[in-house]
């Protein structure tokens, strides 16, 4: 799993995915934080955390979904790795959430039956 930390310097490592865990449990809750599951593989899954919310995004079949919590499709602006980016607002999870699924991902076929996808 790459693991990618904005603030106060960018940092960019590799660990297993049994590591995300302590990982996430080092990483100051002010602190931007990329995670990629299986990066430059056919399917991918890519969780970003920021202070106050997460976002899930995988890919699959060669198609982007983003994870749903409510039908909400309103786009709203977020940072994201210090950037602000416009994102539907029914996709905008809580902060602990884009790890909880990251764990899941090792099953995919688990990930996918317990979340509402949608494409992007």
């Amino acid at each position: 799993m790459t693991v990618e930390v904005w603030g106060p310097s960018y940092r960019h490592f590799e660990v297993d995915l049994s590591e995300l865990s302590d990982v996430y449990r080092s990483i100051p809750s002010d602190t931007s934080l990329g995670l990629t599951l299986d990066d430059g593989e056919g399917d991918c899954v890519i969780v970003t955390v920021e202070p106050d919310f997460s976002t899930v995004t995988a890919l699959r079949d060669r198609t982007f979904y983003n994870l749903q919590l409510t039908d909400d499709h309103e786009e709203v602006e977020i940072m994201t790795a210090g950037e602000e980016i416009h994102w539907p607002k029914g996709c905008i999870l809580p902060r602990e959430m884009g790890t909880q699924v990251l764990l899941e991902a090792a099953d995919r076929d688990v990930m996918w039956s317990n979340h509402t996808w949608v494409e992007q």
